[in-house]
């Protein structure tokens, strides 16, 4: 196999307009790999948007979405004078954490709370949808950190998004000594802040997936927009039932951003093979250069997916944390 005439086949399915991913999705990867690429600024907003956009078929009004966001903001930067929180460096984590657990006039004296609904089914991407959580204040374990993470973005509060198995949860730096901690920890699903180590053990954290950069690590703006792009392409899997040159692409460009994120392997693994196997079916199983690399991509991401040291989650502890 020339590897020349590998890169310019496995380039030529990837680049070419898929069949079944719709304008939507096909917008809203262009948006992101903009941003990823230096083209257009880095925004989680925008991101958030467009891909709950593709996700919801164009039923989402940015007005509204954009329009509560700036309501939120405009909330707390009154909140953070009133209150005199200005006066400490995480005065602006401090104000969006109250905001988030604690009635106020701001959020019409409701908290934003874990979904326990059954609206859909339990796996159904439309809990994981910011848009949804500011309209009903509840949501699940990605969508209520990540709409922390937009309002902190707005704010320009120094807030980060950080993994954990199957979780997500809110990290900024304890810059007043409020804690015992370099980082105070932010469960946004039970409103609580958390010591490190009860993190690693309540999710059997090894040292070397925190050292590797996979867990409990505070992700930069590029890497939560390359983990929106792994999203991206796994809300199209949940919507379609398929993984393709779509996903492919979507989790290929999300890890050169952030290559610690095994949903994103997982992602590019099966679409890999997806491929693979639609290429042989069409070629009667005779293997050639497309074959060849398409397979040696898939054994590639396994080699990746261990060296994030990921950890399989026990799903009889995830009652709270979805």
């Amino acid at each position: 196999m020339k590897p020349i005439k590998s890169f310019i086949a496995l380039s030529a399915i990837l680049c070419v307009s898929t069949l079944y991913a719709e304008r939507f999705y096909d917008s809203a990867f262009s948006e992101i790999v903009n941003m990823l690429e230096g083209d257009k600024s880095l925004s989680i907003k925008q991101a958030t948007y467009v891909s709950e956009l593709a996700y919801l078929q164009g039923n989402l009004k940015y007005d509204v979405f954009n329009g509560e966001i700036l309501r939120i903001a405009s909330f707390l930067h009154d909140f953070i004078q009133i209150n005199q929180l200005e006066r400490f460096h995480t005065g602006k984590q401090m104000a969006i954490c109250e905001y988030f657990f604690k009635p106020w006039s701001g959020n019409n004296y409701t908290p934003y709370t874990y979904d326990f609904g059954d609206d859909y089914p339990d796996d159904d991407w439309h809990y994981m949808l910011v848009s949804r959580v500011l309209d009903t204040h509840k949501g699940r374990c990605r969508s209520l950190p990540w709409t922390m993470m937009v309002i902190a973005e707005e704010l320009d509060a120094e807030m980060y998004l950080a993994y954990a198995p199957k979780h997500v949860y809110m990290m900024y730096p304890n810059l007043d000594n409020h804690y015992p901690e370099e980082w105070v920890n932010v469960e946004v699903t039970t409103h609580q802040f958390v010591p490190a180590f009860w993190i690693q053990e309540y999710f059997k954290i090894p040292d070397s997936a925190i050292t590797a950069g996979t867990y409990m690590t505070p992700l930069t703006k590029q890497q939560v927009i390359a983990r929106q792009l792994a999203d991206l392409a796994f809300s199209y899997w949940q919507q379609t039932g398929k993984y393709d040159s779509f996903t492919y692409k979507c989790a290929d460009i999300s890890l050169r951003y952030y290559p610690m994120n095994p949903n994103a392997i997982l992602i590019k693994m099966n679409s890999a093979k997806a491929l693979l196997v639609q290429h042989l079916e069409k070629t009667n199983y005779q293997g050639d250069y497309l074959a060849d690399s398409l397979n040696h991509a898939y054994m590639t991401c396994e080699k990746q997916l261990q060296q994030t040291h990921f950890v399989i989650p026990d799903d009889n502890k995830y009652i709270t944390y979805k």
